[in-house]
């Protein structure tokens, strides 16, 4: 957890229970709340001129999310929604900033957290930026894998479906479902149960 639950129960956060597919928020909304992940899996997302979708990040269990909106004035500029039956605590923009100003371990725990996260975002759009697809896919499953801390060869399950890699990776679906047929023929990955394994 990036701020203990227990502290954030006392200045005053509640806890919120969202089905699959329900927005937290909306493009465009003004933040009025801090949002920490107890257990779940939620998409901050954008869709294009054209409908499609993109995928900025996928935060889960213990992750917050769009807490940085909170220091200024600024719409959202994504959406928030949850990819799973997700359990959200959230705190009043007022109270978290209260809170924050009267801990400064709190505060340098969630520069820490955002310092993590800017690291991540940074790898994730130099790995987009790559043109050949099946050297795209590969390198964003190898990211995901070292992220997730795993060394050992095809240990890692991907927890994301083939449409939201391709969301995620801002390619087509049918491109990623080829590409994903094309590594494991290359032996770079593995289909185990469904998911894709590396």
């Amino acid at each position: 957890m990036v701020i203990n639950e227990e502290i954030l129960l006392k200045n005053g956060a509640v806890i919120q229970e969202y089905i699959a597919g329900q927005t937290i928020f909306l493009e465009g909304s003004l933040p009025k709340y801090y949002f920490q992940i107890r257990e779940g899996l939620i998409k901050l997302n954008t869709y294009r001129e054209d409908g499609t979708e993109f995928i900025h990040s996928l935060p889960s269990g213990g992750h917050c999310f769009a807490e940085t909106f909170l220091w200024s004035d600024y719409p959202y500029c994504v959406n928030a929604v949850t990819v799973s039956d997700t359990v959200i605590i959230k705190l009043l923009k007022t109270n978290f900033m209260a809170m924050i100003d009267n801990n400064r371990d709190m505060m340098h725990n969630l520069f820490r957290h955002n310092s993590e996260r800017m690291f991540y975002r940074h790898k994730m759009l130099t790995t987009l930026s790559i043109n050949d697809s099946s050297h795209r896919i590969n390198k964003v499953l190898e990211f995901l894998k070292t992220h997730h801390q795993i060394k050992e060869p095809f240990k890692f399950k991907v927890p994301f479906s083939r449409q939201q890699l391709a969301n995620l990776t801002g390619l087509r679906v049918e491109t990623v479902i080829r590409t994903v047929k094309k590594l494991e023929r290359e032996n770079l990955i593995r289909i185990c149960d469904g998911r894709i394994c590396v």
